[in-house]
């Protein structure tokens, strides 16, 4: 009789949100019984921070803290907040699924894989808890991909400048929109408009993270100095290079500054020591957790004895600065450095650092998913203060859980990196498939695009950690499903 009544219910858009809204609503109601307090890391202090003392630019892209700070007009609650992003993640993903039913003639079968995936992905619930940027830019990259996929279908130009707006919300999120106009311009050159529209189109997509990234340079040069646009950007190539050390020696001779010398001494004088302290079986951070087959790390950015933090912390003493406008301005002299020794050492740096980059990327480390709140039994007092909470200790029902609930989850994002990449293969070259589906087609490209711009983009900028990998896993599953189901191979139409 169940099965009767489901294949009598009519699947329309309405009918779909009418099953999936409630339950999507009771899942998340039963995981705040369990996680009743927001989850933190340290880089959710940071944009507390900022968000109370009404920064124009931080540590991290400020577009979090602006959010914060919205959604402080109406409410301190922690809950309204990761309820918000849950939503927005969740809708954004139906959003997705919906328009892929509607434009693209997706069948109901697949539809409803799809929609069991939006329910059942206990990453989602996780990821939406933290008071962290991730979840507004997965969200928004998701709106942004789904307008461009519009575009294809009905280029208009309400939908360009959607897009438009949408960049410019995603690139003060996070920086990693930097390569997001080169999607947005291959998708307005596949369209069927003429010569004006692909020109504004592209011109506008590509024009406003200029913008963007000029405002946010003059902004920082203003408040700190630093003549740059992301002062992070240095210290993570500078920390990047600084893999190789373990691994050749490195020819820093010309150097572009006396700045870059100075460093370069600092880096010289630390792994010496390094090679002294293992010669004599002692252990120093950084340094000695470097694998020297497989990995890569990020502890050259955060142990205070690295010599980044050394060389800041003289550079601070010396020009009598604060800490963030010291940590700006090093930021320009790590990024010379940093870019000096790739172009030095192209084949070593892909080597040492590229190749291990790769393969935490195709699988990463749970890292903050790991545990809640880190493992601290106590939020920091900018938080507390921010939310008004009545105690440092949040409440949690288990702080180990997950670990064990995701473990399995980067072993499942490697195999859908697999299937796609098999899917496409398959699909793509099909004829066929381009002129019964040119929007599927289209979109196919469109998100093989992206995905291959991210992980580039990804494993050049940083060692990944999964977190990093949510966004791609959604798109994964949604397009490998969706690409199985139009080859035909496993779904029948029904």
């Amino acid at each position: 009789m169940l099965k009767k009544l489901i294949q009598d219910w009519r699947w329309t858009t309405a009918a779909w949100l009418t099953v999936v809204l409630p339950i999507m609503a009771i899942e998340w109601i039963v995981f705040k019984c369990c996680y009743p307090y927001a989850d933190f890391f340290t880089d959710s202090y940071s944009y507390i921070q900022a968000a109370a003392q009404g920064d124009l630019i931080s540590f991290r892209p400020i577009g979090y803290s602006v959010f914060l700070r919205l959604v402080r007009v109406f409410t301190s609650s922690d809950t309204v907040l990761v309820t918000l992003q849950y939503a927005l993640v969740q809708g954004a993903t139906l959003g997705l699924v919906l328009s892929l039913r509607r434009w693209c003639g997706l069948k109901e079968r697949p539809v409803g894989v799809l929609m069991a995936f939006v329910l059942l992905n206990p990453v989602i619930p996780y990821v939406c808890n933290y008071v962290s940027s991730d979840a507004l830019f997965i969200g928004l990259s998701l709106i942004w991909l789904t307008v461009l996929m519009g575009i294809l279908r009905e280029p208009a130009w309400w939908r360009i400048w959607l897009q438009v707006g949408l960049l410019f919300a995603i690139l003060n999120t996070r920086y990693v929109a930097l390569y997001y106009p080169a999607v947005a311009a291959l998708t307005v050159l596949l369209t069927k408009r003429g010569a004006g529209f692909k020109i504004w189109g592209v011109a506008l997509s590509v024009g406003v993270v200029v913008a963007g990234t000029l405002g946010i340079k003059e902004i920082t040069k203003r408040e700190t100095g630093a003549d740059l646009f992301s002062a992070f950007s240095g210290w993570q190539i500078a920390n990047n290079v600084l893999n190789l050390y373990e691994h050749i020696p490195v020819d820093t001779a010309g150097l572009p500054s006396p700045e870059c010398q100075e460093l370069a001494g600092y880096v010289q004088r630390y792994f010496q020591a390094g090679r002294r302290q293992a010669d004599t079986g002692q252990h120093m951070i950084g340094a000695a957790e470097v694998d020297e087959t497989s990995s890569v790390t990020t502890m050259y950015m955060w142990a205070r004895t690295s010599p980044l933090h050394q060389y800041m912390k003289a550079y601070k003493q010396q020009n009598k600065l604060s800490y963030f406008t010291a940590w700006n301005r090093v930021g320009v002299v790590f990024s010379q450095y940093g870019y000096f020794v790739v172009r030095r050492h192209p084949f070593a740096f892909l080597r040492y650092y590229g190749w291990p980059s790769t393969k935490t990327f195709f699988l990463p480390g749970l890292d903050v998913f790991a545990v809640y709140n880190e493992g601290h039994t106590e939020v920091d007092e900018v938080a507390k203060n921010w939310f008004h909470y009545p105690t440092l200790r949040p409440k949690v029902v288990s702080a180990t859980i997950q670990a064990r609930l995701l473990a399995p989850m980067p072993w499942i994002a490697l195999l859908l990196n697999l299937s796609f990449i098999v899917v496409a293969a398959l699909l793509l070259p099909s004829r066929a498939l381009r002129l019964r589906d040119p929007v599927f087609t289209g979109s196919y490209e469109l998100v093989s695009a992206f995905l291959l711009a991210n992980a580039c983009f990804c494993i050049f900028a940083s060692p990944s950690v999964f977190r990093y990998q949510v966004l791609p896993m959604i798109l994964l599953f949604v397009f490998t499903v969706s690409g199985i189901s139009k080859s035909r191979i496993f779904f029948v139409p029904s």
